[in-house]
């Protein structure tokens, strides 16, 4: 076996990977808890680092209703307390009409105290009018937004087919939102090569958001993909944010990927993987087609089933063994100290862009070990300076 390189081996003093490491992970018939909808099949952006563009099949048909609701009614069957649906592949909001009969029928459901999934919906904002902001302020869905900092970097990227900018649509969509439906609210920023993160993380928490993500680009281009300067910027950025939250954690809003890595080093929501793709968690492709997550819906090879005839469990298998396989049963993972707080690659960019063979993609590797070297930071300076700050960052993720 080769020797893993230095980054992979080298974890934050005072940090035990095996203190925090999850229990095997035990294959079985696995409950179907979310599913990711694509709903329009379709987007109406030009992003210039789609990485779903540079994977799916370019056009896919719209949903039927009467498919969606065959998807709904299964997850009903299976899920515990009504499980959940995610829709974002695409942009769901150019089906409406659509979301919006689901709405009333989930609502309607609820007041007959029957169990309804809870509904989290992703857009790129440029669909969010004042009519439907108050319809989803009113819907009691989240909300989450793909905004990429400050107009100068959100529109060199995120443009229209006749490559407009799209900031100023957004950018008034998350304020509105941001301040109305705070907690249930967030923004997803993508960082290609050059962005500064703490100018996009500043430029998104000055429109009041509380719940910030932000996560590198993976795409085929290697001139979209950050360089290692800019990793050395994220590293630095982290430490930074690390020192604000310390500091006073009210003046800043929650980093999303730090805050989570936190509650694993914690020992809570440690596992062997890193979601529950292709075991509880599956994408519904418009035509009802089932895939192990949304990033892979249209892609032939990753085809796992269909609503009408639900999950192939061969198929299913084939693909827990391979490309969904536990971080245990990964070379590169097996020698990388953070693998407990990340559970593995992402397996769509793993087997989409990665190199192959199960293998994770080793840009994002440097930004998870950042985001994990920033937690174990965090969790060590509240322990020894307000260890009852620490039970904040599990408020809302247990009960006391």
């Amino acid at each position: 076996m080769s020797r893993p390189p230095p980054q992979c081996r080298a974890a934050p003093p005072g940090f035990d990977p095996a203190a925090v490491e999850p229990p095997p992970l035990r294959e079985r018939r696995w409950p179907v808890e979310a599913l990711a909808l694509d709903v329009s099949g379709r987007c109406n952006l030009a992003c210039r680092y789609c990485a779903e563009a540079a994977t799916q099949p370019r056009r896919r048909p719209a949903m039927e209703r009467e498919i969606l609701d065959r998807a709904v009614a299964w997850l009903g069957e299976d899920a515990r307390s009504g499980g959940s649906l995610r829709l974002g592949s695409g942009e769901p909001l150019l089906a409406g009409g659509l979301l919006r009969g689901l709405a009333g029928r989930l609502a309607a459901a609820r007041r007959a105290g029957a169990p309804a999934p809870e509904v989290f919906l992703t857009t790129n904002g440029t669909r969010l009018d004042a009519a439907t902001r108050e319809w989803l302020v009113e819907s009691g869905w989240h909300v989450k937004v793909s905004l990429d900092g400050p107009p100068a970097i959100h529109d060199r990227w995120r443009v229209t087919a006749r490559g407009r900018p799209t900031w100023r649509q957004a950018a008034a969509a998350v304020r509105d939102l941001a301040a109305r439906i705070p907690a249930r609210f967030s923004v997803t920023a993508v960082l290609c090569r050059g962005a500064a993160p703490a100018e996009v993380f500043d430029a998104i928490a000055a429109l009041g958001v509380r719940r910030i993500e932000l996560v590198p680009v993976g795409h085929p281009d290697p001139a979209v993909l950050p360089d290692a300067a800019d990793v050395a910027r994220y590293r630095d950025f982290v430490g930074e944010y690390v020192d604000r939250y310390v500091a006073d954690p009210a003046e800043v809003p929650e980093l999303v990927k730090v805050i989570n890595a936190a509650r694993r080093v914690m020992g809570y929501d440690v596992k062997r993987v890193t979601c529950g793709a292709g075991r509880n968690f599956l994408g519904v492709g418009p035509d009802g087609g089932l895939y192990p997550c949304f990033r892979f819906i249209g892609v032939d090879a990753y085809r796992i089933g269909h609503i009408a005839a639900g999950v192939d469990p061969v198929a299913a298998a084939r693909f827990r063994q391979a490309g969904g396989r536990p971080y245990d049963q990964r070379e590169p993972c097996r020698a990388c100290w953070a693998a407990p707080l990340c559970g593995g690659p992402c397996f769509a960019e793993a087997e989409l862009l990665g190199p192959g063979g199960g293998a994770p993609f080793a840009l994002h590797c440097d930004y998870v070990r950042a985001d994990a070297a920033g937690a174990v930071a965090l969790v060590e300076r509240l322990r020894g300076r307000d260890p009852e700050r620490l039970l904040d960052l599990l408020s809302g993720f247990i009960d006391f």
